[in-house]
């Protein structure tokens, strides 16, 4: 080949790529402007989420930016290549934070408004402990550890750690069970 021929199939090469790359700016443009305008009806209606249809990683982000520049909460949530979308909350129905451990652990969206309508405080993904939140009780020996080597003596008395949010029919029988291992009445 001779370099005129060379030069041109490089030209007809470079035009063809900023063809493609004109016409995926296009689509973005094209997706971003739906997006924008999904998210002010969005943001008129009743609606506390709004579920976009799935998409891929780009256009997913275009929509967790344009709720982000609007104070909206965004999540995306799905199997990657399969159904992975965006859901977008209206800013005061975003995700707390025990919403949002859910939602990693288990949870899909639906579930999470469904037990929200339920009352559910998600107290159980909570994340946060103090030692303000929990009391300890020795551990008592028992007939089976008698015999037990002075090695051992360190583990059987370990300290248990409770928690101080149990029921208070709990806490009664612990403290019975303390005043009758202690002699007392």
């Amino acid at each position: 080949m001779d370099t005129h021929k060379i030069a041109e199939v490089r030209r007809k090469r470079k035009e063809a790529e900023d063809s493609r790359k004109a016409e995926e700016r296009a689509s973005r443009d094209n997706y971003r402007k739906f997006v924008v305008a999904t998210l002010d009806a969005f943001s008129m209606d009743d609606e506390d989420v709004h579920e976009f249809p799935p998409t891929d990683n780009l256009h997913r982000l275009i929509v967790q930016d344009e709720a982000e520049s609007r104070g909206m909460p965004s999540i995306s949530q799905g199997v990657d290549g399969v159904d992975r979308r965006a859901y977008v909350f209206k800013p005061d129905k975003g995700p707390g934070e025990r919403e949002l451990r859910f939602l990693q652990m288990e949870g899909t969206i639906e579930e999470l408004l469904r037990r929200r309508a339920a009352g559910d405080d998600f107290m159980e993904y909570n994340i946060h402990f103090s030692l303000n939140d929990a009391k300890v009780v020795n551990k008592t020996r028992t007939a089976k550890y008698s015999g037990v080597n002075d090695e051992d003596e360190e583990d059987i008395d370990s300290r248990v750690v409770q928690d101080r949010a149990g029921d208070a029919g709990a806490k009664q029988d612990i403290m019975d069970r303390l005043k009758l291992e202690r002699g007392g009445a």
